[in-house]
């Protein structure tokens, strides 16, 4: 999905995300827990020294053990200004991937708004788990992994009310998701349980490897990377502060985006664009 912004709202919302990552970034150094860029955020700090232009959202990346840690801090350290978001916390999302949201603030869009969510501006935290060295095996993990991702996303979005998009292909995918997300809600708790098998997949290779990926995420079979790979982190400059990347930041950039550091036409540009955006009365 792509929308055009006003520019003067677009940077408004860039302002007000690098105060939220600010926020961030502080309790991170605080605790000495690692964080780094990815996608469309390690772009922008590689190609335009901040935001892509037309972006609107930030993706950081922890591996699980730092984000634990920084699930467990994060609340006191911020308590009354962010609320963490996500399958483990008490307010969650209809995805998997928890994030840092600012109170008092709505960043809706379509899906979120059909589903009865009301998020604020938020950042998006990936977690990197351990995956198995062997490819059956890590084939095997990844498939399932995703299949309970979008089973979950199924089950927390209500794709009934989505059945108005241009193309006859995607209302047909909306009409079958929203088929299966109904007989998942029949059953009691059903997204617990989702989640529950997701993390018991994602512990069985904990430990194990030195291999990791963003398990919640659609591209994480070409998001791979070794640890050895990731750390020590790059800081490079990022808007008027600061941004971490992983060591190998371009191999993975590479083989998950492509030829990254050409810009893209129009009509192959993506980003949120929000049904509701509320900057609240702080930011």
């Amino acid at each position: 999905m792509y929308a055009e912004y006003n520019q003067d709202e677009l940077e408004h919302l860039h302002r007000a995300e690098m105060a939220i990552y600010k926020d961030f970034a502080s309790v991170c150094q605080k605790y000495d827990i690692p964080f780094f860029a990815i996608a469309g955020t390690a772009i922008g700090a590689v190609r335009h020294g901040g935001f892509i232009p037309w972006d609107d959202d930030m993706d950081l990346a922890m591996l699980r053990e730092d984000y634990e840690k920084f699930a467990k801090v994060m609340p006191r350290e911020t308590e009354g200004k962010y609320i963490l978001m996500g399958p483990d916390r008490r307010e969650k999302y209809y995805n998997l991937q928890p994030a840092m949201m600012r109170i008092g603030t709505q960043f809706v869009t379509e899906q979120a708004f059909v589903s009865g969510y009301r998020p604020g501006i938020f950042l998006d935290l990936f977690i990197y788990d351990s995956i198995p060295e062997e490819e059956t095996a890590r084939k095997k993990m990844l498939r399932a992994c995703r299949i309970l991702t979008i089973l979950y996303i199924m089950r927390n979005t209500r794709f009934f009310r989505l059945l108005h998009e241009k193309t006859a292909m995607q209302n047909i995918k909306n009409f079958i998701s929203g088929c299966i997300g109904a007989c998942l809600r029949i059953v009691p708790h059903s997204d617990e349980k989702l989640y529950k098998m997701f993390l018991e997949k994602v512990n069985s290779c904990r430990g194990r490897s030195e291999l990791y990926t963003a398990l919640s995420d659609p591209g994480q079979a070409i998001m791979w990377i070794r640890r050895d790979e990731i750390f020590p982190l790059q800081e490079v400059p990022f808007e008027d502060s600061t941004m971490f990347l992983i060591r190998e930041y371009d191999d993975q950039l590479k083989r998950h985006m492509g030829n990254y550091m050409e810009i893209p036409p129009p009509e192959k540009r993506k980003n949120h664009a929000p049904k509701i955006l509320d900057f609240g009365k702080e930011l």
